[in-house]
């Protein structure tokens, strides 16, 4: 018997290999209770907020999540206000939560917050005619910060209901603060492009115009007079005419003071204006006039005549062509594309490692469970071995009592045999010399003396015969025994081996069903590198302002390491594969 006494250790499960929780924590080190899902998504949102155009052409979109992670709504945490999706589709229903900046859900412990939340909405909401003007109006050059050339990028569906479920609510109309933004910029802006030959005092003169003029339809003098425009043309009228007469009229007066230069500038400004509408609006003044949204409008005295050209050339930057030649080593050259390139070599590394680690503990687990069925097999062998051994021992034992018990019949037998004998032999010779009386010994005397004395000489090939007997139906029987126990073991040989097949079949397939998880992870991964090279694209082409149309191409995978130049560290959710097998050999 041998000594070593087989105690089944638990099996493991191959379930931690195939896990997403280890592969985000090992490979790449995510924090806990952190997804794929999370990770595309706080990407998305980045590369959203990087002007990229439709980001989930790039990673997979969620599959469990209607709305990104980073969305922020009242049952959710505090981080953004804008539902991927409704600013995706622009769709006008209801696709997500309600958000902040919503008003659909108006309680009345809310209404106070939700008309600051309105305030601060409308600003950011331009009407149909704001974006009329964003689309006719040119966008002022880089050094002006305050106007917006894109349009706002607020989603109407974070904001919106069906119209079925709106309900009228009464509410003071007020201006809205976008058009002093947009007037601020304005006078900014003639402010800029004024030539300078125009001293500091004049723009500022034509600034307190353009404030008087709002406030004061009707100019008042120092004389009490109040002018309308017409009234002043009529004295500018009379002083031209006059002016061969005297040189006082030369000046247009009222009450024999002149008139002040912002009166002036009111009725020449008008008169420019319509002047203009004859001719054609030119470059310099319409595109800053007719925005829409300076009541007053701009003075065109002192404007430089700027031609079409110089405008473009202006306002637009400069931008090559997108066939124009581009160094793409310089471009490739980056520091931060090279740092990007360091870090996804390094991330793929870690991963790399992590897949070398999850197939060498697949395999380890294999090795465990063929070694766990060779160990069940060789301790059930020998247990069987020992049992037909002890069977056949007892078979045996059981023939020699048979033939112990036949021999000793066999010897009393031949004892009767011969004792019969004796007594025929005195009864036939008269050898018995106490008989008292003689008597006739007979004929059938005689043959039964003859018949002992063959049964006597016959008995001992009998009793050899009958122990041959014997140990032939034993010898049978034990074949017999060793034909089945032989089966036995045969059959248990054959049960390993299907096992082992099995496993074999069963190590296969999950082997596949790895490399098939691998490529899928790899390709996610890649996904997420692509995003990324498509922001750093766009930064670099914002920077340089052109475009760059080569193919970003990823760093190659570290070539796969052999099988026994992997260790798995035992801080790994996986090392619990190797110290079985280690336990199991």
């Amino acid at each position: 018997m041998p000594d070593q006494k087989w105690d089944p250790p638990t099996a493991l499960s191959t379930a931690p290999i195939f896990d997403d929780a280890v592969y985000l924590a090992e490979a790449l080190h995510l924090p806990v209770n952190e997804t794929e899902d999370q990770l595309d998504a706080e990407l998305v949102l980045l590369a959203s907020e990087s002007g990229i155009a439709d980001p989930y052409r790039f990673v997979p979109a969620p599959k469990t999540i209607a709305r990104a992670i980073s969305s922020m709504t009242l049952d959710s945490d505090e981080r953004s206000s804008k539902s991927i999706h409704s600013h995706e589709t622009q769709s006008t229903t209801l696709t997500s939560a309600p958000s902040r900046t919503s008003r659909d859900h108006l309680y009345p412990s809310d209404r106070l917050s939700a008309k600051m939340l309105t305030r601060s909405l409308s600003r950011s909401r331009p009407t149909r005619s704001v974006e009329k003007h964003q689309q006719a109006t040119p966008c002022p050059g880089p050094g002006i910060g305050s106007v917006q050339c894109s349009p706002l990028s607020a989603s109407p569906s974070a904001v919106s209901l069906p119209t079925a479920q709106r309900q009228p609510r009464p509410r003071k109309k007020r201006g809205s603060a976008i058009f002093n933004i947009f007037r601020k910029d304005t006078r900014f802006v003639v402010a800029s492009r004024l030539p300078s030959c125009l001293t500091r005092d004049d723009s500022n003169a034509c600034t307190a115009n353009v404030t008087h003029h709002r406030h004061h339809r009707d100019a008042k003098l120092e004389c009490g007079h109040s002018l309308s425009a017409y009234n002043v043309r009529g004295h500018m009228l009379e002083a031209t005419n006059g002016g061969a007469k005297s040189a006082t009229h030369l000046v247009p007066n009222c009450c024999g003071n002149p008139l002040p230069p912002s009166v002036l500038e009111i009725v020449l400004t008008k008169e420019t204006d319509i002047s203009e509408k004859d001719e054609g609006p030119s470059p310099a003044t319409s595109t800053f006039r007719d925005s829409g949204y300076c009541e007053a409008g701009i003075p065109a005295i002192g404007l430089p005549n700027l031609t079409k050209g110089d405008i473009v050339a202006d306002n637009l930057p400069s931008k090559r062509t997108r066939h124009a030649p581009i160094n793409i080593e310089a471009a490739l050259a980056n520091e931060a594309f090279k740092s990007f390139k360091t870090q996804q070599t390094e991330q793929f590394e870690h991963v790399s490692s992590f897949e070398c680690t999850q197939r060498k503990a697949l395999e380890a687990h294999h090795q465990t469970t063929l070694q766990r069925l060779k160990v069940r097999h060789d301790v059930t062998k020998e247990e069987l071995i020992e049992q037909h051994t002890e069977d056949l021992e007892r078979l045996e034992e059981r023939q020699l009592l048979a033939e112990h018990d036949m021999i000793k019949a066999h010897a009393q037998e031949t004892q009767n045999v011969c004792t019969a004998l004796k007594y025929i032999e005195a009864y036939c010779v008269g050898t018995r010399e106490e008989q008292d009386r003689t008597h006739t010994v007979s004929e059938d005397d005689l043959k039964k003396l003859e018949r002992q004395k063959a049964t006597q000489r016959e008995l001992p090939r009998k009793h050899a015969s009958a122990i041959n007997v014997l140990r032939a139906r034993q010898e049978v029987d034990m074949e017999r025994r060793l034909e089945a126990q032989e089966a036995e073991l045969e059959q248990l040989d054959a049960d390993y081996e299907k096992e082992v097949s099995a496993k074999e079949a069963e190590y296969k397939k999950e082997s596949e069903r790895l490399e098939g998880l691998i490529a899928t992870r790899r390709k996610r991964l890649l996904q997420r590198w692509d995003l990324r090279f498509e922001m750093w694209r766009k930064g670099w082409e914002e920077q340089n302002n052109t475009t760059l149309d080569a193919k970003l191409e990823h760093e190659t995978w570290p070539p796969r390491k052999a099988d026994h130049a992997i260790t798995i560290s035992d801080a790994s959710a996986l090392y619990q594969y190797l110290e079985a097998a280690v336990s199991a050999a």
